[in-house]
């Protein structure tokens, strides 16, 4: 680990005989010093944050600890296998401190903190996720305010603490907190809040003695899930189950596992299972197909939820009257269940009726899906939405002709049309004309639940489709015309309802109109060759394939040909391979259901027969 000098505010790594540290606990705020900065203490001195890097080290210097950790300077964020070590060593790096100073920026010694005046129970260090463990690692903890003037320890204000935080008073009296089912040391982290959401995984754990990689930008659903699965993996404790889905999701299948910490907000009662009266059945494990567990299933007799709901019992009781608790789950197929009204948790006096029915079952878990900001952009109607119409610089021998349609604003650019939507109008209708061939085409645009657009050649609908306002669903379509091709696509703007659609034209003559009216469609079939040769004397490589092909794959040794049948078009019903050193000699080889015959081969017969025997026909060698 790194520490920091309290003399000198130089850093130094240790890898063993890590000497004695004090260690701080801080909320961040503007302007905090980095590991970079830290470096250069002239560079150092100018941020916000110095201050109470110095004020730190003041302290820890006054109590004859040469060395504090401080996790803003202490660790190369920039490094993320650093920055990854860190998080999962940062429990043991606070349990192994001395001391930990927690420093309140936000509170005044002014009242003591049994005083409903003050400010103690308010600091935000109290609402972070990163500090619950900061709280509960250390063995000793000072907690200092804004001036740095000792307010009380945790050992003096544990009753303080503990009703801030419902944390058990015995919890800062001493008792280990693996004593506590892994419910209610969720229901510690219930109301805590972190920057990145994934942090609310990845700050819990130290207190439940697991590992794993950090992944920002997983997000927080899945990293807590990741979180959940390694708790399983060291634990039988099945109050990791016990947790209350908001009331919004009454209607949702949901899986074992909790989305996060906040679920588990009611848990704080409930004592670890007692596994002992289902034997060897109490381990569970997950599989590809979900999480596999023995649990007892009772019919939960009431007909309002269905002859596939039942209730199953997770062996756990309540601190409070001793009840036991159960959930229920619907059955989906044959071994297969899903939790249902996962905001409920019911409490029954015994639980001798569920054990006369204990089934093997698998709970398969939600996928979860990352939520697109996309989804969470501002929503609007349709009134006061711009569409606006642009020939790009190809399309320009259309002039507009006609329209019958909502508000037309006509712009200063003559190559552009803007349609005002109304929500009581039905059709926008624009047609375009050329003045020497009088071809035509004619955009409908219309608003229903969110805009559609169709393109029209002459009198006939050809095209329909249509967008949403914020992320397209289609954003274009090209169609063959006499004289070429219309392409009109969606550009997505910055402005919030507004619109834009390009026209564009690709003339018959362009070598590039096949490309932009036809859909690549995959072979049916196709033939594997080597990459590499070695024969003969002769040694090459693939390096080229008539004519190229998009679905054409190769590889380390091999290499996938794709084949068209011979169905009279341009498309020859044969490939040509050339092998050869880039710059060097090469040979072609070609290859089809209806490859030409053999060519002259002179003395390369026996690498010809080697081809052939490979599925290649060589015609030429030379």
């Amino acid at each position: 680990m790194r520490l920091l000098n309290t003399k000198t505010l130089k850093l130094a790594e240790f890898y063993a005989d890590i000497p004695l540290y004090a260690i701080l606990s801080h909320t961040w705020e503007k302007e905090e010093v980095t590991f970079q900065d830290i470096q250069n203490l002239e560079t150092a001195r100018l941020k916000a944050g110095f201050v109470k890097v110095w004020n730190a080290c003041a302290r820890a210097r006054n109590y004859d600890f040469e060395w504090i950790w401080i996790d803003s300077c202490c660790i190369n964020k920039e490094s993320s296998a650093e920055l990854s070590e860190a998080i999962n060593s940062m429990y043991q790096y606070y349990e192994d401190a001395a001391v930990c100073y927690v420093y309140l920026c936000d509170v005044s010694i002014e009242f003591h903190p049994r005083n409903p005046k003050s400010t103690f129970k308010d600091s935000r260090w109290f609402k972070r996720g990163w500090t619950l463990q900061e709280l509960l690692a250390p063995w000793n903890v000072v907690f200092l305010d804004k001036d740095w003037v000792r307010i009380g320890t945790r050992w003096t204000l544990r009753d303080v603490v503990s009703a801030i935080t419902s944390i058990p008073v015995r919890v800062f009296e001493g008792r280990d907190i693996n004593t506590y089912s892994v419910a209610q040391r969720m229901s510690w982290a219930a109301s805590r809040e972190t920057t990145r959401a994934e942090d609310q995984a990845y700050s819990l754990m130290g207190m439940f003695g697991v590992s794993m990689p950090p992944i920002y930008g997983e997000g927080g659903a899945k990293a807590f899930m990741r979180l959940q699965q390694e708790i399983i993996k060291i634990s039988d404790d099945r109050s990791i189950f016990a947790w209350v889905a908001a009331s919004s999701e009454h209607d949702e299948n949901r899986g074992l596992l909790a989305k996060s910490p906040y679920e588990f907000r009611m848990s704080g009662e409930v004592k670890a299972s007692k596994s002992d009266c289902i034997g060897d059945r109490s381990s569970y494990s997950f599989g590809n197909n979900g999480l596999r567990i023995h649990l007892p299933l009772e019919i939960t007799h009431d007909s309002s939820r269905g002859d596939d709901v039942f209730l199953a019992s997770l062996l756990c009781q309540s601190e409070r009257d001793g009840s036991f608790l159960s959930f229920y789950l619907r059955k989906t197929s044959w071994h297969q269940y899903a939790r249902c009204y996962p905001d409920q948790l019911v409490f029954r006096p015994t639980l001798q009726p569920a054990l006369k029915n204990i089934q093997e079952l698998t709970v398969r878990e939600n996928r979860v899906t990352r939520m697109s900001r996309f989804d969470n952009r501002p929503r609007y109607n349709s009134a006061g939405m711009y569409h606006h119409v642009d020939l790009l610089p190809s399309a320009r021998h259309f002039l507009f002709a006609d329209t019958i349609s909502f508000p037309v604003v006509y712009s200063p650019d003559p190559n552009r049309i803007s349609i005002q939507f109304d929500p009581w109008s039905s059709l926008s209708k624009l047609t375009y004309k050329t003045q020497v061939t009088k071809e035509a085409f004619t955009i409908h645009l219309w608003y229903f639940c969110f805009p559609h657009y169709a393109l029209h050649l002459g009198d006939q609908p050809f095209v329909e489709t249509s967008f949403f306002a914020d992320r397209s669903l289609d954003d274009g379509t090209v169609v063959r015309s006499d004289s070429g091709a219309i392409s009109v696509h969606c550009e997505v703007t910055g402005r919030l309802g507004d619109q834009r659609l390009e026209i564009d034209f690709i003339d018959q003559d362009s070598l590039e109109i096949k490309f932009w009216t036809q859909t690549l469609q995959p072979p049916r079939s196709g033939l594997i060759v080597p990459s590499k040769v070695d024969s003969g004397g002769l040694n090459g490589q693939l390096i080229g394939v008539y004519p190229s092909d998009f679905y054409m794959k190769t590889f380390q040794d091999m290499a996938y040909i794709p084949m068209f049948p011979d169905d009279g078009d341009t498309v020859l019903p044969f490939c040509i391979l050339t092998y050869g050193i880039p710059g060097g000699p090469s040979f072609h080889v070609a290859i089809g259901p209806r490859a030409p015959h053999q060519g002259h081969l002179g003395q390369r017969s026996l690498l010809a027969w080697k081809l052939r025997n490979k599925c290649i026909n060589p015609i030429s060698i030379g």
